[in-house]
C-alpha cells in the first residue's frame, strides 16, 4: 500500500478508537466489573444499578481492568501515530528532489 491519503485515513481511524479507549477506560473497566458479577452470579439479573462495595477483593481487579484498557488505548493510539508518521514519510518520499 503506497498511496498515503489511504495511510492517513487508516491512521486517522486507528487514532480515533485509540483515544476513545483511552478516555472512556473508566466506563468500559466498570462495565465490565458490572458484566463479571452478573455473570458470576453475585448480581441479580434485574438489578441495573451499581451497587456500591466495600469489599477490598474486588478493588485490585477494578484497578487491572483499568489498567489494562489504559494501555491498550495507549498502545492503539501510538499504532496511529505510526500510521500518520509513515504516510507522512511516504509523503516526503515521493516529492521531487531538487539539487541547488
Amino acid at each position: 500500500m503506497h498511496n498515503p491519503l489511504v495511510k492517513y485515513l487508516i491512521g486517522t481511524c486507528i487514532l480515533s478508537v485509540g483515544l476513545v479507549i483511552l478516555l472512556s477506560a473508566t466506563e468500559i473497566a466498570r462495565g465490565l466489573t458490572h458484566f463479571w458479577e452478573y455473570w458470576l452470579g453475585k448480581r441479580p439479573a434485574g438489578s441495573a444499578t451499581p451497587r456500591v462495595r466495600s469489599d477490598d477483593s474486588e478493588q485490585p481487579q477494578y484497578r487491572a481492568r483499568l489498567l489494562m484498557w489504559r494501555v491498550i488505548g495507549a498502545l492503539i493510539v501510538i499504532d496511529g501515530f505510526v500510521w500518520l508518521a509513515r504516510a507522512t514519510s511516504e509523503v516526503f518520499r515521493t516529492m521531487p528532489h531538487t539539487k541547488p
